[in-house]
């Protein structure tokens, strides 16, 4: 009998670590945007830069969609040339659909990663594109990964804002 409660005490602190951790708060957008004189949408990312004259831009739209595994926030700029340009964040899905808890995990691993490239000087290269040539690859796509939905989100208001008002916009997002 001595021992079960000895038990009980010694399971207490692993039984209160696997508790669910709250709800990560969503991250603040790590977005730059400010109006410019000229009529272009200028956006800088980690992965690149897309400029665009606001007179070339038909359609600026965001849609989510799932995947097997995960689920996808993108944004596309349709212009009248031929190319389109592709602005998405991805977020892994968990076995019983856990993207809250995915998000934990993420977060983790995204400021390890970080840590990691910080320390050694080397570029980020896991947060960039990653593209299958030829299965996944569309011809004539500007493709740009972010790394959180409300950076993505910010990215569409400006674009739709400067295309809607005319009014040329300097956006950036990342580091």
């Amino acid at each position: 009998m001595k021992i079960l409660p000895f038990l009980l005490i010694a399971a207490l602190p692993t039984w209160s670590l696997a508790q669910a951790p709250a709800p990560a708060t969503p991250a603040a957008p790590a977005v730059t945007d400010q109006e410019n004189q000229n009529n272009f949408w200028d956006c800088t990312l980690p992965g690149g830069s897309y400029t665009v004259a606001l007179s070339k831009i038909s359609v600026v739209s965001i849609h989510e969609f799932n995947l097997p595994g995960g689920r996808v926030t993108e944004m596309n700029i349709v212009t009248d040339g031929d190319a389109l340009a592709r602005f998405y964040f991805m977020e892994a899905a968990l076995p019983g659909g856990g993207l809250a808890a995915g998000e934990v995990a993420k977060a983790r691993v995204t400021e390890l990663a970080n840590l990691a490239a910080d320390r050694t000087g080397s570029d980020k290269v896991w947060q960039k594109v990653l593209k299958d040539y030829p299965l996944a690859t569309h011809a004539h796509t500007i493709e740009f990964r972010l790394q959180s939905k409300a950076d993505l989100q910010a990215l569409h208001g400006s674009a739709k804002r400067a295309w809607m008002t005319g009014k040329g916009r300097t956006v950036s997002a990342g580091s």
